[in-house]
């Protein structure tokens, strides 16, 4: 079963702290997350009793942060780009089947349409997704594929 209807939570203690660069609250985000998406080097200060949570704002350059606001990690310290930090047409809006802005807009563009979701939903169920691990936000990617098919659909060649 997929971390998308999997009843595996991240620690939802809700520390009063924000991110040191914008004050957004942020949501947590699992240590499971940045030990699978930071590079080496920014990996070796990971902190494994702090809780972490993933900077939402956009034009924010902190991806992660913790109470202690001398701790963050930036999206320069990421292996992969963040769908919400890079609006890019070559990033992933789902990372565990490789469906990035660009492939559903050519699809959208030749097709009229897109079966992005659809097979998204289908290989949740077999052989399932991991989230946790490969998408920056640390949980299910469903709500970006939604939101970015709607965006794609206005801009149709």
């Amino acid at each position: 079963m997929g971390c998308c209807d999997s009843s595996k939570k991240v620690n939802n203690t809700d520390k009063n702290f924000s991110c040191p660069f914008c004050d957004s609250k942020g949501a947590n985000v699992g240590i499971e997350t940045l030990k699978s998406l930071l590079l080496n080097d920014s990996k070796n200060t990971l902190r494994e009793s702090e809780i972490y949570k993933y900077c939402k704002t956009p034009d924010c350059e902190v991806t992660y942060f913790c109470a202690d606001k001398n701790h963050f990690f930036k999206t320069n310290n990421l292996k992969v780009k963040a769908t919400v930090k890079d609006n890019g047409l070559d990033v992933h809006v789902c990372y565990c089947f490789d469906y990035t802005r660009q492939s559903i807009l050519d699809e959208i563009n030749k097709t009229g349409d897109t079966r992005a979701l659809e097979d998204i939903k289908a290989k949740m169920k077999s052989p399932g997704c991991f989230c946790e691990t490969s998408n920056p936000q640390g949980g299910c990617c469903l709500g970006n594929v939604t939101a970015w098919i709607k965006e794609a659909k206005l801009f149709k060649e």
